[in-house]
Protein backbone atom coordinates (compact mmCIF):
# COMPACT_ATOMS: atom_id res chain seq x y z
CA UNK A 1 0.00 0.00 0.00
CA UNK A 2 2.68 2.98 0.77
CA UNK A 3 4.33 1.79 -2.26
CA UNK A 4 1.82 2.12 -4.38
CA UNK A 5 0.87 5.34 -2.45
CA UNK A 6 4.37 6.65 -3.38
CA UNK A 7 4.48 5.78 -6.62
CA UNK A 8 1.30 7.54 -7.48
CA UNK A 9 2.13 10.53 -5.96
CA UNK A 10 5.96 10.17 -7.89
CA UNK A 11 3.70 9.32 -11.28
CA UNK A 12 1.52 12.50 -11.04
CA UNK A 13 3.47 14.54 -10.27
CA UNK A 14 5.96 13.71 -13.62
CA UNK A 15 3.00 13.57 -15.61
CA UNK A 16 1.74 16.63 -14.43
CA UNK A 17 5.48 18.26 -15.16
CA UNK A 18 5.51 16.72 -18.49
CA UNK A 19 1.61 18.17 -19.51
CA UNK A 20 2.76 21.73 -18.79
CA UNK A 21 6.18 22.12 -20.65
CA UNK A 22 4.54 20.37 -23.74
CA UNK A 23 1.63 22.15 -23.32
CA UNK A 24 3.88 25.05 -22.94
CA UNK A 25 5.73 24.33 -25.80
CA UNK A 26 2.53 24.01 -28.37
CA UNK A 27 2.01 27.59 -27.42
CA UNK A 28 5.32 28.74 -28.74
CA UNK A 29 6.48 26.31 -31.50
CA UNK A 30 9.90 28.35 -30.97
CA UNK A 31 10.46 26.54 -27.74
CA UNK A 32 9.80 23.29 -29.04
CA UNK A 33 11.51 20.15 -27.62
CA UNK A 34 11.61 16.84 -28.39
CA UNK A 35 10.87 14.60 -25.50
CA UNK A 36 14.49 13.35 -25.42
CA UNK A 37 15.78 17.30 -25.09
CA UNK A 38 13.69 17.54 -22.58
CA UNK A 39 14.89 14.44 -20.56
CA UNK A 40 18.34 15.92 -21.53
CA UNK A 41 18.06 19.44 -20.15
CA UNK A 42 16.39 17.88 -17.09
CA UNK A 43 19.10 15.99 -16.18
CA UNK A 44 21.17 18.57 -16.82
CA UNK A 45 19.58 20.68 -14.08
CA UNK A 46 19.03 18.16 -12.03
CA UNK A 47 22.85 16.96 -12.19
CA UNK A 48 23.94 20.38 -11.33
CA UNK A 49 26.53 21.52 -13.96
CA UNK A 50 27.78 18.24 -15.12
CA UNK A 51 30.41 17.92 -18.12
CA UNK A 52 29.78 16.65 -21.01
CA UNK A 53 31.34 13.03 -20.59
CA UNK A 54 29.02 13.29 -17.13
CA UNK A 55 25.85 13.86 -18.89
CA UNK A 56 27.04 10.97 -21.73
CA UNK A 57 27.84 8.75 -18.58
CA UNK A 58 24.53 9.75 -17.03
CA UNK A 59 22.28 9.24 -19.84
CA UNK A 60 24.06 5.93 -21.25
CA UNK A 61 25.17 7.35 -24.59
CA UNK A 62 27.97 7.95 -26.50
CA UNK A 63 29.72 11.36 -26.50
CA UNK A 64 29.58 12.48 -29.39
CA UNK A 65 25.38 11.53 -28.97
CA UNK A 66 26.08 13.96 -26.30
CA UNK A 67 27.19 16.53 -27.93
CA UNK A 68 24.46 16.50 -30.81
CA UNK A 69 21.55 16.75 -28.07
CA UNK A 70 23.48 20.01 -26.38
CA UNK A 71 24.30 21.46 -29.32
CA UNK A 72 20.58 21.51 -30.02
CA UNK A 73 19.65 22.76 -26.27
CA UNK A 74 21.93 25.37 -26.94
CA UNK A 75 20.62 26.91 -30.11
CA UNK A 76 17.42 26.78 -28.31
CA UNK A 77 18.35 29.12 -25.93
CA UNK A 78 17.82 26.05 -23.07
CA UNK A 79 21.48 25.21 -22.41
CA UNK A 80 24.96 27.00 -22.24
CA UNK A 81 28.10 25.73 -21.40
CA UNK A 82 30.61 28.06 -19.08
CA UNK A 83 34.20 27.35 -18.91
CA UNK A 84 35.90 26.70 -15.89
CA UNK A 85 37.81 29.77 -14.18
CA UNK A 86 40.44 26.93 -12.18
CA UNK A 87 41.31 24.99 -15.18
CA UNK A 88 40.07 26.51 -18.99
CA UNK A 89 39.44 22.93 -20.24
CA UNK A 90 36.95 21.95 -18.51
CA UNK A 91 33.81 23.20 -19.74
CA UNK A 92 30.39 22.60 -17.68
CA UNK A 93 27.41 22.31 -18.81
CA UNK A 94 24.22 24.75 -17.25
CA UNK A 95 20.40 25.02 -18.51
CA UNK A 96 19.06 28.90 -18.98
CA UNK A 97 16.91 31.29 -17.36
CA UNK A 98 14.17 29.96 -20.25
CA UNK A 99 14.63 26.53 -19.30
CA UNK A 100 14.07 27.33 -15.54
CA UNK A 101 11.04 29.27 -16.65
CA UNK A 102 9.60 26.21 -18.11
CA UNK A 103 10.83 24.35 -15.45
CA UNK A 104 9.17 26.20 -12.60
CA UNK A 105 5.61 25.21 -13.52
CA UNK A 106 5.81 21.67 -11.67
CA UNK A 107 7.34 24.02 -8.48
CA UNK A 108 4.60 25.93 -8.65
CA UNK A 109 2.01 23.05 -8.25
CA UNK A 110 4.16 21.31 -5.71
CA UNK A 111 4.06 24.87 -3.88
CA UNK A 112 -0.08 24.26 -4.44
CA UNK A 113 0.28 21.32 -2.84
CA UNK A 114 2.25 22.31 0.20
CA UNK A 115 -0.38 24.57 0.93
CA UNK A 116 -3.23 22.52 0.94
CA UNK A 117 -1.33 19.99 2.86
CA UNK A 118 -0.66 22.64 5.57
CA UNK A 119 -4.52 24.01 5.35
CA UNK A 120 -6.08 21.03 5.72
CA UNK A 121 -3.52 19.25 8.89
CA UNK A 122 -2.65 20.74 12.28
CA UNK A 123 0.96 21.96 12.21
CA UNK A 124 2.14 18.89 14.08
CA UNK A 125 1.34 16.53 11.85
CA UNK A 126 2.57 18.78 9.04
CA UNK A 127 6.08 19.07 10.84
CA UNK A 128 6.04 15.03 10.96
CA UNK A 129 5.33 14.58 7.29
CA UNK A 130 8.24 17.01 6.27
CA UNK A 131 10.23 15.52 8.64
CA UNK A 132 9.75 12.10 7.20
CA UNK A 133 10.35 13.01 3.53
CA UNK A 134 13.48 14.86 4.60
CA UNK A 135 14.65 11.75 6.40
CA UNK A 136 13.60 9.81 3.02
CA UNK A 137 15.53 11.83 1.04
CA UNK A 138 18.67 11.87 3.33
CA UNK A 139 18.60 8.92 4.76
CA UNK A 140 16.35 6.37 3.13
CA UNK A 141 17.86 7.44 -0.65
CA UNK A 142 21.35 6.62 0.62
CA UNK A 143 22.61 4.85 -2.58
CA UNK A 144 21.30 7.81 -5.19
CA UNK A 145 22.69 10.38 -2.82
CA UNK A 146 26.02 8.87 -2.99
CA UNK A 147 26.34 8.56 -6.85
CA UNK A 148 25.06 12.25 -7.15
CA UNK A 149 27.44 13.22 -4.33
CA UNK A 150 30.08 11.78 -5.98
CA UNK A 151 28.88 12.50 -9.90
CA UNK A 152 27.10 15.64 -9.77
CA UNK A 153 27.17 19.56 -8.62
CA UNK A 154 23.65 19.34 -7.55
CA UNK A 155 21.90 22.85 -6.90
CA UNK A 156 22.07 23.97 -3.20
CA UNK A 157 19.31 22.34 -1.29
CA UNK A 158 19.29 19.09 -3.10
CA UNK A 159 21.36 17.04 -1.14
CA UNK A 160 22.46 16.86 2.76
CA UNK A 161 25.79 18.57 3.74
Amino acid sequence: MLADDLHAIYLKLKLYYYLRIFRKMAEDPDDSLTALEVFCAEAIYGLGAPTLTELARFINVSQPNAAYKVVNLEKKGFVEKTRSTRDGRLVRLRVTDKFLRLYGTSERYVSILAKRIENKYPPQQVELFSSMLREISEDMMRELNAYLRNRAQLPEGVLPE
